[in-house]
């Protein structure tokens, strides 16, 4: 078929296996997972890294990769609660607006990635095993002829 350009749902392709969304720059971003074996059922994570970068301009935004805590943590990046399947409530991820940043304000906007790279143990067998949730977020400029909002 070769390589789709522009909107691929409009072009008969199938969707990507990762959420899109759009934010503000400088605005918290709240994200919820939940944490799934190989047979649907919902399992607690041992470990949670997670990278936030512009792929508009390749520059990481975060200092990542980062390794949580699972206790859970608030850092200035992100806030999040202790490690759970997510099952009822979600597992809710806050990146705040101090990451939420334009690298270039100018641009008007850019195409950022955060990665979530979790492990945890199949319910079935008891094997470890390595899970991974991409989100695309377009960050928004909203600049002002002050320059101070």
């Amino acid at each position: 078929m070769g390589l789709i350009i522009g909107n691929r749902g409009l072009q008969g392709s199938p969707n990507l296996p990762y959420l899109q969304d759009t934010t503000y720059a400088g605005e918290d971003t709240y994200l919820q997972y939940v944490f799934l074996d190989r047979t649907m059922t919902p399992v607690m994570p041992l470990t949670i890294r997670v990278e936030l970068d512009d792929l508009t301009n390749s520059q990481n935004m975060d200092g990542g990769p980062n390794t949580f805590n699972s206790a859970g943590a608030t850092t200035t990046n992100y806030i999040y609660p202790a490690f759970s399947s997510g099952a009822n409530p979600p597992w809710e991820l806050q990146l705040t607006a101090n990451v939420m940043q334009m690298t270039y304000p100018y641009e008007g906007s850019q195409i950022c990635k955060l990665k979530v790279v979790w492990t945890a143990v199949d319910s079935v067998l008891g094997n470890p095993f390595t899970g991974v949730f991409e989100n695309i977020i377009e960050l928004v400029s909203t600049p002002t002829v002050s320059g101070s909002l």
